[in-house]
C-alpha cells in the first residue's frame, strides 16, 4: 500500500505507471455522454500525472482518456482507491461506469465486482474544462492552476469473501494511552481481534450497531506524539478473512484562554502556506518532491504547514506524521462569491468533500486544524450560513480538533462565532498600499495588524486563539533592485522581516502562516495581468525551490522564535 491504512490480507496492485492515452478535445461531450468503445488510444501518459502539464497539451482544456488493462479472477470483489484527480472524472470498468468523481483533490474509493475472469479494461475520463454546472468546486478565478489529470496514486485491492473493513478511526481522548477504536465492518457484526504496535491481535469485546463497531483499549507502553518527539503507534484489526492496519499518534489539541494547547501546553505555530505545485508536474507530486519540501521547511525552522487550499495527499500527511509537522488541512475553495455560494450543488459538494476529508485524514496526528472555504463571503449571510453548516459537519465526525476558516473579511465577518480559532488573511503594504506613491509601504504592516487585533478584542472572541493565516509580498526570483521596491527580492525580504518581527512581539497571535512557500502557476486569461509570468510570485522560494533573499530572513526569525 502507498499510504495508510494498510490491508495485509488483501492482494493490492499499484496501477501507477504508463497508461494508454487519448485526447478527445475541447468539444468533447459531457463525461456522462461519452462512449468509450470508439476511442483510439494512440498515445501514452504517466499516472500520477497531468496531461495539460505535458508539452503537447500544455494549457489545453478538454477531455483526456486514460486506459490500462487489469487481469483478475472471475467474480472477484474489488476496491479501487484513487488518491485524487481533477477537475472532474468518470471511471469505467469494461465500459460500465463504476464512479463519477466531482471532488477535485479528494481521495475516492469505490467497490465493485470484476465480473468474468481474465483481462479487463479500466478507463478514466478526465475533464479539465471550466463549467460551473459540472465543476462547481473549481473556477477559473481561483489563484492556483486547475490541471487535468490523475493527481495521485491509484491502487486496486481484492476484497475478501465475507466481511471486510472500511476506514477505522482511533481516538485518543487523553494522554494516558486509552484509545477508542471505531469503524464500519461491511457485512455486519463479526468476532473482532485487535493488536497494538505489532502484537498479535487478540479478541476484543466490541459493541456493534449494525455494521458500525466501537471498543476501548489501553496501550501498555504509550508514548506521546509531538513535533519534537513524533512517536507513532499502530493498531491491527482482524475480522473474518480481512485485516486492516491503521497508524495514529497519542496527542491532544485544545483551545483555552486565547491559546492553542498541544498535549496541554501552549504552542505557537510558525510556518507557511504550501501548495502541491511543480512547474513541470503540476499537483502530481512524488515522494522525492514532498521530502525535499519538508526538509526545506525544517531548515527554515517551521513547525506548521497550512495545506492550501484542498485536501492533502495521504502520503504527504504520513510524512508529516513521521517528521513532526503540524498541519492545517482544508477542503477545496477559494474566494467563492455570492453567486457561487448560492448554488445548491456547490453547497452540497462542499459538505460532501469536507466530510470526506475529515473521514480520510482523521487518524493523522499531524493534522491539528480543520478548515474550509478560504476567503469566502463570510461577511454575507449566504456565505456565513454555509460556513456554519460545514463547521457542524466537521464536528459531527470529529470534536478532537479545532475548526477554523481563513477570512479575507475579518473586519466585517458575521461568522466568527462558528470557529474555535480565528484566522485571517491580510496583505498590508501589498494589496493594501495606503499611500500609493510610496514604493515601500512597509509601515502599513503593523498599523493594519494592530487594527485587526483591536477589532478582535471583544467578549465573544477574546478567548479564541488567532492565526495570521496569510500575509506576504511578491518577488521575481533574481530581480535585485536598488530602490528595494515592490516585486524586488529586497522588498519581499524587508516585508517578511517586518511581519516576523511583529509576530515575535505579539502575544495575541498564536500562529503565522506566511504566503507562500514556493511560487506557483496561477489562473490564465485576463486575470493574470496582475500576476507576472502567470505565477503567484509570493514564494520565499521560486517554483524550482531556489531560495530568494527572504529565505535567510525568515530562517533567522523562525529559528530564534520559541514554539
Amino acid at each position: 500500500m502507498y499510504a495508510y491504512p494498510f490491508y495485509p490480507s488483501r492482494s493490492v496492485h499499484s496501477l501507477d505507471g504508463i497508461w494508454e492515452f487519448a485526447f478527445l478535445g475541447a468539444d468533447a461531450p459531457k463525461l456522462e455522454e461519452i462512449r468509450t468503445d470508439g476511442i483510439r488510444f494512440n498515445e501514452l501518459m504517466a499516472v500520477p500525472g497531468c496531461f495539460d502539464a505535458a508539452p503537447k497539451y500544455a494549457g489545453v482544456r478538454g477531455v483526456g482518456a486514460y486506459r490500462r488493462t487489469v487481469a483478475v479472477p472471475a467474480n472477484t470483489k474489488l476496491r479501487l482507491r484513487l488518491g485524487a484527480l481533477g477537475l472532474r472524472g468518470r471511471i469505467l470498468w469494461d465500459g460500465v461506469e463504476i464512479a463519477l468523481n466531482e471532488l477535485p483533490y479528494s481521495q475516492q474509493c469505490c467497490e465493485f465486482n470484476a465480473g468474468s475472469g481474465g483481462t479487463h479494461e479500466l478507463i478514466f475520463l478526465i475533464d479539465n474544462r471550466f463549467d460551473p454546472a459540472d465543476t462547481p468546486l473549481f473556477h477559473p478565478f481561483y489563484d492556483f492552476y486547475g490541471y487535468g489529470g490523475i493527481y495521485r496514486s491509484v491502487e486496486l485491492e481484492t476484497l475478501p469473501d465475507g466481511v471486510h473493513f472500511h476506514r477505522v478511526q482511533v481516538e485518543t481522548p487523553d494522554l494516558s494511552g486509552r484509545v477508542i477504536v471505531s469503524g464500519r465492518l461491511a457485512g455486519g457484526a463479526a468476532p473482532l481481534s485487535a493488536g497494538f504496535d505489532g502484537t498479535a491481535p487478540e479478541p476484543v469485546e466490541a459493541q456493534f450497531d449494525g455494521e458500525k463497531f466501537t471498543f476501548e483499549a489501553q496501550l501498555d507502553s504509550p508514548t506521546l506524539w509531538s513535533p519534537d518527539s513524533p512517536n507513532l503507534h499502530t493498531v491491527t484489526l482482524r475480522a473474518g478473512n480481512d485485516t486492516i492496519v491503521e497508524r495514529f499518534g497519542i496527542r491532544t489539541v485544545a483551545c483555552s484562554r486565547g491559546q492553542i494547547l498541544l498535549n496541554g501546553k501552549p504552542i505557537r505555530l510558525k510556518g507557511y502556506n504550501r501548495h502541491d505545485a511543480h512547474p513541470q508536474f503540476g499537483p502530481a507530486m512524488n515522494d522525492e518532491l514532498w521530502l525535499e519540501d519538508l526538509q526545506i521547511l525544517r531548515d527554515l525552522g517551521c513547525n506548521f504547514i497550512r495545506g492550501c487550499h484542498y485536501p492533502q495527499s495521504q502520503r504527504f500527511l504520513d510524512l508529516c506524521d513521521q517528521l513532526g509537522f503540524l498541519v492545517w488541512e482544508e477542503s477545496l475553495g477559494w474566494g467563492d462569491n455570492v453567486d457561487v455560494q448560492s448554488d445548491p450543488k456547490f453547497r452540497r459538494l462542499q459538505v460532501e468533500q469536507t466530510i470526506n476529508m475529515v473521514e480520510t485524514s482523521i487518524n493523522h496526528p499531524s493534522v491539528i486544524l480543520w478548515g474550509f472555504m478560504n476567503e469566502s463571503g463570510d461577511d454575507k449571510e449566504v456565505g456565513a450560513s454555509l460556513l456554519r453548516e460545514l463547521a457542524a459537519a466537521v464536528r459531527s465526525i470529529d470534536r478532537s480538533r479545532p475548526v477554523t476558516n481563513a477570512s479575507m473579511h475579518i473586519r466585517e465577518s458575521i461568522a466568527l462565532d462558528a470557529f474555535d480559532v480565528i484566522s485571517f488573511n491580510l496583505y498590508p503594504g501589498w494589496y493594501e498600499h495606503g499611500n500609493t506613491s510610496d514604493p515601500r509601504p512597509l509601515d502599513r504592516i503593523p498599523a493594519a495588524l494592530d487594527d485587526v487585533l483591536a477589532r478582535l478584542d471583544t467578549e465573544l472572541l477574546r478567548d479564541k486563539p488567532v492565526i495570521l493565516s496569510e500575509i506576504g509580498a511578491g518577488a521575481i526570483y533574481g530581480w535585485r533592485d536598488r530602490i528595494r521596491g515592490i516585486w524586488s527580492e529586497e522588498y519581499q525580504a524587508d516585508y517578511l522581516d517586518a511581519v516576523c518581527r511583529y509576530f515575535q512581539s505579539s502575544s495575541r497571535l498564536n500562529g503565522l502562516a506566511l504566503w507562500q512557500f514556493s511560487d506557483g502557476r496561477t489562473y490564465a486569461a485576463s486575470n493574470v495581468l496582475g500576476r507576472p509570468r502567470a505565477f503567484n510570485n509570493k514564494g520565499t522560494l521560486d517554483e524550482y525551490r531556489r531560495p530568494k533573499l527572504a529565505y535567510d530572513v525568515v530562517k533567522h526569525h523562525f529559528k530564534n522564535l520559541e514554539s
